[in-house]
């Protein structure tokens, strides 16, 4: 039986299995008033396991030297091992990426992507208008979260263009939303997420 070693060339080649079959390379895109131009992009790197492979997700967490790992929603028998920021990326996971997925992987496109964009923000490049719109156009072409994101890419690119607009226009409507809010049959979810995206927006920089 193969002993957690993750010195082990044979034990990391084993993890790459897990990366290649339950992992994912993911690129968050967040809206808050307090980015240079409303938007900001977030590498995410996830493994998940069924309760009785927590020692694979721990062997990540130990071998990346952080992340987290926390039950998934809805589904009291799975864990997910996450990690996230550029540094952690750049310095663990696309090197272990590149040695152990990839020459194997059927992930290729999804990797070049992911890759291609952290190391662009780690240089500065979400600073820059063009730039980081570029970012984005790239990040909405990722399989997987790209198809099911809140935002469209359009109201993303008009955020860029102009936030001043976007968060005026997103208080006055979240403000006359909850001044209604006790006269519609809102169920109280709805209602706290709109009380707290209005103070998230009122938040100043």
């Amino acid at each position: 039986m193969l002993q957690r070693n993750i010195k082990d060339i044979n034990y990391l080649q084993f993890l790459a299995g897990f990366v290649e079959g339950e992992g994912s390379m993911s690129l968050a895109v967040s809206v808050n008033k307090k980015f240079k131009y409303g938007i900001n992009i977030q590498p995410i790197f996830n493994v998940t396991q069924h309760k009785n492979g927590l020692d694979i997700l721990n062997s990540f967490k130990e071998l990346f030297e952080g992340g987290t790992i926390v039950e998934k929603s809805g589904s009291r028998d799975i864990f997910v091992y996450t990690l996230k920021g550029y540094k952690n990326i750049i310095k663990s996971v696309l090197p272990f990426l590149e040695t152990y997925v990839c020459p194997f992987s059927c992930k290729m496109k999804e990797f070049a992507i992911f890759k291609q964009v952290v190391l662009a923000s780690s240089q500065g490049k979400q600073k820059d208008k063009d730039s980081l719109i570029e970012l984005v156009k790239l990040t909405y072409t990722l399989s997987g979260k790209g198809k099911n994101r809140k935002r469209s890419l359009s109201e993303i690119l008009k955020i860029i263009e102009d936030k001043t607009i976007y968060f005026d226009n997103s208080i006055q409507s979240l403000q006359s939303i909850l001044t209604q809010i006790s006269q519609i049959d809102y169920d109280d979810v709805r209602r706290e997420e709109y009380e707290y995206m209005l103070e998230c927006i009122n938040k100043e920089d």
